[in-house]
């Protein structure tokens, strides 16, 4: 459910404002990136309604190396563990920066200070770097990580907007100081709410099995799933997506999680075991 109030919140601000909505295959982590995969988010797009103007480049099709060297400046190695990283808080807090290291994954030097900025759904937000780690750009094994990529990929596609989950708000300053050092001006940012089971986690199977496709199974039909999502982004009444999109408003987007009180199995899920907050 949670997808689906990302997919839904981009479908829905994208149409509201007649532009085109691009659909990626964001496959750089190998390990976990499976073509049946894709084509199950495919097919529980179209299920859903939801459909998209052009597919650009997955990212296992596309070349780094120049962006990276456009960085080169910009970056060092980093030999730390995430266990080391998780015993000094969470936070890296930038041990090799000045070690001169040839050896270990490659991290952008982030500047003093912080950055704030317009979240089109949750206002305005300023973030301290202070409090964030110098992002990891490619893996100890040499595997361009995610920070890059989602970045490289939104400028090559020429993205202008991005929505997402509130999970990644917090990564936002970051991705915008990585843009303007490749040349390019950040895009709007939309960060639609998290969808919590009980215990304040994302939600997952141990809560409810909430796939779009055990949904269906289940015996869900689309509407019955806008019915449960809409509200959430801030459209009562709407008898069809196209309706839906001409009452859509950033500013209507529910804030803050939301949250299962109550996990069943998805046949017996009903509309009053998901309550927002």
């Amino acid at each position: 459910m949670g997808n689906v109030v990302a997919f839904g919140g981009a479908w829905l601000s994208v149409r509201s404002q007649g532009g085109r909505l691009l659909l990626r295959v964001e496959d750089i982590d190998r390990e976990r990136s499976r073509d049946e995969i894709a084509e199950g988010q495919r097919r529980d797009l179209e299920w859903l309604g939801l459909c998209w103007d052009e597919e650009t480049l997955r990212q296992s099709e596309r070349d780094y190396a120049p962006w990276l060297r456009a960085l080169s400046s910009t970056t060092y190695r980093c030999q730390c563990t995430r266990r080391q990283v998780r015993e000094a808080g969470g936070v890296y807090p930038g041990t090799c920066r000045d070690l001169d290291h040839q050896q270990g994954a490659l991290r952008l030097r982030l500047p003093s200070g912080g950055r704030g900025f317009l979240d089109q759904s949750c206002g305005q937000q300023q973030m301290s770097f202070e409090h964030t780690s110098d992002p990891i750009l490619v893996t100890r094994v040499g595997n361009v990580a995610y920070p890059l990529a989602v970045v490289v990929d939104d400028i090559a596609d020429g993205v202008t907007e991005v929505v997402r989950g509130c999970d990644l708000l917090a990564h936002t300053a970051a991705q915008m100081e990585l843009w303007e050092l490749l040349g390019a001006s950040p895009p709007s940012y939309q960060h639609m709410p998290t969808v919590l089971g009980s215990d304040g986690r994302k939600l997952s199977k141990s809560h409810a099995s909430t796939s779009v496709r055990e949904l269906r199974e289940a015996g869900w039909s689309a509407q019955d799933v806008w019915r449960c999502v809409l509200p959430w982004l801030g459209i009562h009444g709407a008898e069809t997506l196209s309706d839906a999109a001409e009452r859509y408003l950033p500013s209507g987007v529910q804030r803050g999680p939301i949250t299962v009180l109550r996990a069943t199995r998805p046949g017996e899920l009903d509309y009053g075991a998901l309550t927002s907050r």
